[in-house]
Order: structure tokens, then sequence, then C-alpha cells
């Protein structure tokens, strides 16, 4: 059973993760982890690394604008076509 819950003090996403910064409400210690994309949104329970306790965290999602301004950034690498630019160097 579930007796500590994790508080996400700080998170960012990359393209391969979440990196999150977490408090243990047990013990009080910070520490960080990276969860997989796929479980953004979702309550995740694993153990603390600090006590060992066993607990929840509450995995943060990707608001509306978050999701648009990735969506931009990645078609703007998509449509990129740096190949012209190199094959004048050499």
């Amino acid at each position: 059973m579930v007796n500590t819950i994790f508080r996400v003090q700080s998170h960012k996403f990359t393209q391969e993760n979440i990196q999150t910064t977490l408090v243990c409400s047990n013990c009080d210690e910070v520490f960080t982890k990276e969860f997989l994309l796929d479980l953004e949104g979702q309550t995740i329970e694993f153990k603390c690394p600090v006590c060992g306790n066993l607990g929840e965290a509450d995995i943060p999602y990707k608001t509306a604008e978050e999701r648009e301004e990735f969506e931009e950034d990645f078609d703007d690498v998509t449509e990129e076509d740096g190949g012209d630019e190199f094959e004048d160097d050499f």
C-alpha cells in the first residue's frame, strides 16, 4: 500500500523523456527522476531513492500551448534543408 506522496517541484520535457525534481513527503529529500514521455499525465508508483518508502507521483503533462510549440519546433526542424550549405565547404 502506498504511504508516501512525491510532490513534483519542477519538470522539463525533452524529446525523449520528462525530467522531474521531486520531494518525498516522508523524508523531505529532494531528488530527480526521469520518466518516459508515454507516462505523461499518469500517476506512477515507485520507491523513494533516499528512504526507500513506496509512494506515488502525478507525472506532469504538456499544456496545449507546450504541445503546439513542440509541434512547431518539430516542423521547423523537418523543413530545414541544410544539404546545400555543406556542399560548398567541401
